[in-house]
């Protein structure tokens, strides 16, 4: 087992390496002056030049890529030029409110998608299968931004239930240590008895959550229901049944150990795209997370922070992915074999 993580840790970091280098000679290539954002309108030339300086962008590609390389070993991802804050402080104050949307996106998606899967599996061709596989598909169908402006259009434009975008109202609390601008926000809010921001912030989150988790749904949804369709096929399920068990008690008490392997599989890739449907949800709804962060850093050629969350997202992304394989050693004794045999 302890040679298996040390070869996932291996291929993370190498994967984190080729990942880094890729984006840093890709946002190099990009047109426009970065410094250009740093220094104002109208600059003069020695401005440029000394921005350019500053930032070590007068020199040749491959020297700026060893100085990367030098920074990133100890952890400085330098200062964003459209913030004038440091990036790793950006990406700490942005950190929480992409986790806290993801968290629940695919708490959502996984609650909902194996429990609905799961119940129409031995309800194959109901009028209710139909309906729940009809909604997946739509989810798989559609784009994720348009989605959001449904969203938007239906349940603020036209009945006014949720807020159009942001993360909260700006509500005043009853405690002055609390902030409601950073860290988890519904996590913080509710231990702290903070109920008007709890509540707000509910309100705030439900929208962008539905929106990056419906199409996530819908494929856990179509691996949940024939994994265990194929399950209900196994001999063992016949014989459970021929002895007088229910269907439903023989898929939630042995049937569902069946499915843990697939469904861990589209939970790592789901994990994977609703990173990248961030990009479009957070600035759909003005969230004040990585993704948005990383848009407006595209737009405003700002090198340094899209390198940091670039490099965030990667390792994120790795971190789930090894989490994933050792899970399947956990769920399948035949890896278990191979790995100690």
């Amino acid at each position: 087992m302890i040679a298996f993580i040390s070869k996932r840790i291996f291929s993370a970091v190498l994967v984190l390496f080729m990942v880094g280098t890729i984006t840093f000679f890709i946002s190099h290539s990009f047109p426009g002056d970065p410094v250009s954002l740093w220094v104002g309108d109208h600059p003069t030339k020695e401005q440029l030049e000394l921005a350019n300086e500053k930032f070590g962008f007068d020199k040749p590609v491959y020297q700026q890529y060893f100085s990367f390389l030098k920074n990133i070993s100890k952890f400085d991802l330098g200062v964003s030029l459209r913030t004038r804050q440091s990036v790793s402080g950006e990406l700490k104050n942005r950190f929480f409110a992409t986790f806290e949307l993801v968290f629940l996106s695919m708490f959502i998606s996984l609650v909902f998608g194996i429990s609905l899967g799961f119940f129409v599996a031995p309800r194959v061709n109901t009028r209710f299968d139909y309906i729940v596989r009809g909604i997946g598909y739509l989810g798989l169908a559609f784009p994720i931004f348009w989605l959001g402006m449904i969203f938007q259009l239906i349940f603020f434009g036209l009945f006014k239930w949720l807020p159009l975008q942001g993360r909260h109202s700006g509500l005043s609390t009853h405690s002055n240590d609390f902030i409601i601008d950073e860290g988890l926000l519904l996590v913080t809010s509710f231990f702290s008895g903070e109920w008007f921001v709890f509540f707000d912030g509910l309100k705030h989150i439900l929208l962008p959550s539905l929106t990056l988790s419906l199409g996530v749904f819908g494929l856990v949804f179509r691996t949940a229901r024939s994994s265990m369709i194929d399950a209900m096929s196994e001999p063992f399920f016949k014989t459970f049944l021929a002895y007088g068990f229910e269907p439903s008690e023989i898929i939630w008490q042995s049937a569902y150990k069946n499915t843990l392997v697939p469904i861990s599989t589209v939970s790592g890739l789901s994990f994977g795209l609703m990173l990248g449907g961030t990009f479009l949800v957070e600035t759909i709804f003005d969230w004040p997370g990585l993704g948005h962060f990383s848009v407006l850093s595209v737009l405003t050629n700002d090198f340094p922070a899209i390198m940091g969350v670039t490099l965030l997202y990667a390792l994120v992304y790795i971190i789930i992915n090894v989490i994933i394989d050792i899970l399947y050693i956990y769920f399948d004794p035949r890896l278990r074999g191979q790995i100690h045999g």
